[in-house]
């Protein structure tokens, strides 16, 4: 991913798009799923298999 796809895709969720961020009540985004997709693009913009891993225990422990 290079940084201009990254950075449509967050401007994208920020819009509130829920079309692929999941819904809650009345068409509104998933606050959690949004959240993950927007750490998986970053995860995917950097591109370090060692950052993504740390990242992920991370994520694991705090759910």
């Amino acid at each position: 991913m290079n940084r201009d796809q990254l950075l449509e895709n967050l401007r994208w969720l920020a819009e509130g798009n829920p079309q692929y961020a999941g819904t809650d009540e009345e068409g509104r985004q998933n606050a959690t799923v949004t959240r993950m997709m927007a750490d998986d693009f970053l995860l995917s913009y950097i591109d370090d298999r060692e950052v993504t891993e740390l990242f992920n225990r991370i994520r694991e422990k705090l759910s």
